[in-house]
């Protein structure tokens, strides 16, 4: 197996199958846990959830295409595609 450390985080191989069976949308944000042997990859469900560290460059939501939902959209507050969507 190759490792190669990026910043703080590991590249681990999934195989694609078992990706595919899991339901993960690599288009969306996804959550991770870990415990008890196990490492935990999840969509996230609910964005109410999520709080801004204030480090935008790292932040998982600034790639997420805008898709105009401003009421849900957990970065409104410093989105600047806001006024385009008249979600001001």
């Amino acid at each position: 197996m190759q490792n190669k450390e990026i910043s703080d985080f590991v590249l681990l191989p999934v195989p694609l199958d078992d990706l595919i069976a899991s339901g993960i949308d690599l288009d969306g944000v996804i959550q991770t846990s870990a415990g008890d042997g196990r490492i935990i990859i999840e969509n996230v469900a609910d964005m109410a959830d999520f709080i801004c560290d204030g480090d935008c460059e790292s932040c998982p939501m600034s790639e997420i295409d805008c898709d105009g939902d401003c009421g849900n959209c957990p970065c409104f507050a410093d989105c600047d595609e806001a006024e385009v969507f008249g979600c001001e």
